[in-house]
């Protein structure tokens, strides 16, 4: 995905605070919101109405967003404390989830068990023990989801 299309999802996301934020922390939406606000829509209220507009759809917004990042990356400042905020918000969302198996091809000659043993950390996460797009080919026991004593 280009950086302008990852930067336009995040910022549209943090400002609407869309469900993909919605789990996140409050402490970083917030941080988040400031620093988009203080950056990309410094004396620019025009363009901040019209992302939080609740009739515009989220494609027109993205559209606004896009127009006014092909200016702003110009800046390096912007670009390089840019890059910082989406690779925090990867993690942001990467936090969401646990026990996830994507895309692998597993083969085990004994026992499987994805999910947590004990008293689990929480169960705020998007996902949680799934397997996707993959095989698990094993030898004996097989089991997807949480021991919790």
């Amino acid at each position: 995905m280009a950086l302008i299309e990852k930067a336009a999802e995040y910022i549209l996301n943090i400002l609407t605070e869309d469900e993909t934020v919605k789990n996140f922390p409050k402490e970083f939406v917030a941080a988040s919101a400031k620093w988009i606000r203080s950056w990309f829509l410094k004396d620019d209220p025009k363009t901040e109405a019209k992302i939080i507009d609740a009739n515009r759809s989220p494609e027109n917004k993205k559209g606004v967003i896009e127009a006014k990042l092909e200016d702003a990356l110009e800046n390096p400042a912007f670009k390089a404390a840019l890059e910082q905020q989406l690779a925090a918000f990867e993690h942001q969302k990467s936090s969401l989830k646990k026990n996830v198996v994507d895309k692998a091809n597993i083969d085990v000659k004994g026992n499987v068990h994805i999910g947590d043993k004990g008293t689990s950390s929480g169960d705020n996460y998007d996902e949680k023990n799934v397997l996707k797009g993959g095989t698990i080919k094993t030898g004996g026991d097989f089991r997807m989801g949480d021991d919790v004593d």
